[in-house]
C-alpha cells in the first residue's frame, strides 16, 4: 500500500465555528530516531496534521483532522507505532478551554495572558514611567499592519542580551514570561544588578497577527495571518529566517502545512522586523528567543547535525541555567543542539540565523509545560511557571558572564547564505 499517496490525496478539514470539532489527538510513544523519521514522512505528506513536538523524543502527539484518521490509524498500524488517542473529541476540549480568565476583576500577567492592546498598554507605562533608561521603538509592522515594538533597557550600556517571544501565535506563555522579565528588570534592579550591566533588547510579540487570531479564532493556531490561498493562511516565523532557509524545500514548503516556511527567506515583515534587532545590535552577546513547550535550552545548529565552534561554551551556558532550574522546581530542562536533543532539524530558524551573523550565545529555550502537556496551561498556572522561567533566563546571563573571555573580539560574522 502506498500510503504517501493516499495521505496526499487527503484535503484538509474544512474549518467551522468550531475548527477542531471531531478532530482527534493522538500520542505516539516513540522508541527510535527511526520511528521519528516515520511520523516525519506523516508530516511530509499530510500537512494538516498538526504535529505536536514531533521534534522531541519521547511521546508524541498529532492533532488529526477527521477526514485521515482512518488513514493515520491505518499508516501506524501498518508501521507498527504504538499510539494511543488522548482525546477522541478535540472539538470538546477546545470549546471547554475558550474562557482564558478573562472575568477576573484584578487581572495582570501572572493570572491571565494579556490581549494584543494590554501588552501595548504596559509596554508604553513602563517606558513612560522610566523615560530615563528605558526606550520603546516600532521595529515594523504586521502582515495585517499592527506595531512590532521593541523595549530597549539601560540603552547606553555596550553589551546586549536580546530576548523574543510570541513567535508562535499559540505560545502566549512566552509573551507573559518576556513581560515577567521586564517587570523584574524594572522594578527589581537592586536585587539583581548584574543583570543591570546590559542592555536589553525585547520583543515580547514578534507576531501580534497570529496572537490576536490565536484568542479570537483559533486558539491553537501557529503561523502568522499571511493570505497565501483560498484554502491557507500564514507563515511559520521561525522557518522563514534567512539562513539554510533553501534546506527546509521537501518538508516546509507545502502551503497548508502549519509549518511552511514561505514564498522566500524573509519574505514575512515580522521576521524582517526581528532581523533589524539582530544586525542592528553589533555588541549582543546572548540571544534568547522563548518558545513552549517541552523544557529545552537548544543552542545550533538546528539545519544539521554539525557541531558549531564554541558548542562547548554554548553547553556549559545551557547546563547551568538548566541546573538552576532544577535546584529552583525540580523540572528537568535538556540542553543541546537540535540535531542532539530533538532528533530533527529545522531550518530558516533565528538561533541559526542569529549564531551566522556572530551572536556567539543563541539559545531557543522551550518553557516546560508543568505536566499540561498543552500549549496553554491554565491561568492559575501562570504565576508558578514564568517565575521558573526567569530563573533560566537569569542564569543564562550569570552563565554567559562567568564563561566570557578576558577579551572579547567583537562579533564574527559567520554568514555563507545567499540570502541573508
Amino acid at each position: 500500500m502506498n500510503f504517501a499517496l493516499l495521505l496526499a490525496l487527503c484535503a484538509i478539514a474544512s474549518v467551522s465555528s468550531n475548527p477542531y470539532k471531531g478532530y482527534k489527538l493522538y500520542e505516539v510513544k516513540i522508541k527510535s530516531g527511526h520511528e521519528v523519521q516515520l511520523l516525519i514522512q506523516l508530516q511530509r505528506h499530510q500537512p494538516g496534521v498538526d504535529f505536536w513536538g514531533l521534534d522531541r523524543l519521547g511521546p508524541k502527539r498529532l492533532l488529526v483532522p477527521p477526514n485521515v484518521q482512518n488513514l493515520t490509524q491505518t499508516y501506524f498500524s501498518h508501521y507498527r507505532l504504538n499510539y494511543t488517542v488522548r482525546s477522541a473529541d478535540f472539538g470538546k476540549t477546545y470549546d471547554a478551554r475558550q474562557d482564558f480568565d478573562s472575568h477576573l476583576e484584578d487581572q495582570s500577567f501572572l493570572n491571565s495572558y494579556y490581549t494584543y492592546e494590554e501588552i501595548n498598554d504596559y509596554l508604553m507605562q513602563v517606558a513612560t514611567e522610566n523615560f530615563e533608561w528605558i526606550r520603546i521603538r516600532i521595529i515594523g509592522w504586521s502582515v495585517e499592519g499592527r506595531p512590532i515594538r521593541a523595549i530597549t533597557i539601560n540603552p547606553k550600556k555596550k553589551d546586549t542580551i536580546v530576548v523574543d517571544a510570541g513567535m508562535h501565535a499559540r505560545e502566549w506563555i512566552t509573551v507573559s514570561t518576556a513581560l515577567f522579565l521586564i517587570k523584574k528588570l524594572v522594578e527589581d534592579g537592586d536585587q539583581y544588578r548584574f543583570l543591570h550591566e546590559y542592555k536589553w533588547v525585547i520583543v515580547p510579540l514578534v507576531n501580534p497577527d497570529g496572537y490576536i487570531y490565536s484568542m479570537n479564532t483559533d486558539r491553537y493556531w501557529r503561523k502568522n495571518r499571511r493570505r497565501l490561498n483560498d484554502k491557507c493562511h500564514g507563515v511559520d516565523l521561525n522557518r522563514n529566517f534567512g539562513y539554510a532557509w533553501e534546506a527546509g524545500a521537501e518538508l516546509f514548503s507545502k502551503e497548508c502545512s502549519p509549518a511552511f516556511r514561505g514564498a522566500a527567506p524573509f519574505s514575512e515583515p515580522e521576521t524582517r522586523a526581528l532581523r533589524s534587532v539582530l544586525d542592528s545590535n553589533d555588541e549582543a552577546k546572548l540571544y534568547i528567543s522563548l518558545h513552549s513547550f517541552g523544557g529545552y535550552f537548544i543552542f545550533p545548529w538546528s539545519h544539521n547535525t554539525a557541531a558549531v565552534q564554541n558548542a562547548a561554551r554554548l553547553r556549559q551556558v545551557g547546563v547551568g541555567a538548566a541546573r538552576a532550574v532544577w535546584h529552583y522546581s525540580r523540572h528537568e530542562y535538556k540542553v543541546g543542539s537540535s540535531a542532539e536533543v530533538l532528533r530533527y532539524q529545522a531550518t530558516g530558524t533565528s538561533i541559526d540565523y542569529a549564531y551566522s551573523i556572530g551572536i556567539e550565545l543563541p539559545f531557543v529555550m522551550e518553557i516546560v509545560e508543568h505536566n499540561y502537556s498543552d500549549f496553554h496551561p491554565p491561568t492559575a498556572a501562570i504565576d508558578q511557571i514564568v517565575k521558573e522561567s526567569f530563573i533560566g533566563v537569569k542564569e543564562l546571563v550569570y552563565a554567559m558572564k562567568n564563561t566570557m573571555k578576558p577579551k572579547d573580539t567583537g562579533r564574527k560574522d559567520q554568514r555563507q547564505n545567499k540570502y541573508l
